[in-house]
């Protein structure tokens, strides 16, 4: 694949760890290092092979990009920072929980002209890498739930902004095309919401708590139906979905066009989520 991006991780979380654990087996990647506060993480990340740092102030001047895998919450602020210091990023979806943090890393998008990618994985699942169908279904329902607790807000931003990215992707919709929220259900434990894109309906239900992570996606017209399970485990190789997420980053940093979610596509999708939330 050519020179090696140099590229950090920041975050050495559950998350992070696999994240930079791919990357350090990625071909197209030297892991500079990984970022994280806590010394604990730190540690750890240095019995893998890693090497530290406590915050931004100590990143090394050799990293080219990085990939932000920290609570959705400071996506904004280390995006924006990396960016301004001459850094491309990718960051794990959300994007962002609010609004006015997703402007801004529009913004820095704008000003710095630095390259900004989410990781909506989804998009790179072993199983979708052909349509599962020919003709555009007239019904899509989409069902993921977690063992991973959470709440009502949580369910969405966490969980349906994957569907919610992907609903689109799978049914090639523009970025202008208007997903029509018909209605909105909260349970104890899950969510529900009818939609509308194109003429398409799109069912969204997603639950917390559950005794085993599961994802799937159904589709049909007129009473037949398909299902196809999106959930899978992987080896550490190149046919996993985030080794194929990061091969698709150095596409993207290199010019070459991918599959990745750009910053508009996860724009759309996190203030999808926050008018589901915005119903609640």
């Amino acid at each position: 694949m050519g020179t090696r991006t140099r590229i950090a991780v920041l975050g050495f979380g559950r998350f992070g760890r696999v994240h930079a654990l791919r990357l350090q087996a990625h071909p197209a990647y030297e892991v500079v290092c990984v970022v994280d506060p806590d010394p604990q993480a730190r540690a750890a990340a240095q019995t893998q092979g890693f090497n530290a740092v406590a915050s931004l102030d100590a990143l090394p001047k050799a990293v080219q990009a990085a990939a932000v895998v920290t609570p959705a919450e400071t996506h904004a602020d280390l995006a924006v920072t990396l960016m301004h210091r001459g850094i491309d990023v990718l960051v794990e979806k959300p994007m962002a929980e609010s609004e006015q943090a997703i402007d801004a890393m529009l913004d820095a998008v704008r000003v710095t002209g630095r390259k900004l990618f989410i990781g909506h994985i989804e998009r790179f699942n072993p199983a979708l890498i052909d349509l599962p169908w020919g003709q555009v279904p007239g019904h899509l329902v989409f069902r993921r739930q977690s063992r991973l607790p959470g709440t009502a807000r949580s369910v969405v931003l966490d969980l349906m902004v994957h569907d919610l990215d992907l609903a689109p992707h799978l049914l090639r919709c523009g970025p202008d095309e208007f997903l029509h929220i018909l209605d909105v259900q909260s349970l104890e434990d899950s969510m529900q919401v009818v939609a509308r894109m194109g003429d398409t309906r799109v069912d969204f239900h997603v639950r917390h708590g559950a005794d085993i992570s599961l994802a799937s996606v159904c589709w049909g017209d007129q009473g037949a139906w398909n299902e196809l399970l999106l959930s899978s485990r992987s080896d550490l190789g190149q046919s996993d979905a985030l080794t194929r997420q990061y091969t698709a980053f150095h596409h993207e940093l290199r010019g070459l066009p991918s599959l990745l979610a750009g910053a508009q596509d996860g724009a759309i999708a996190a203030r999808r989520a926050l008018a589901i939330v915005a119903k609640l």
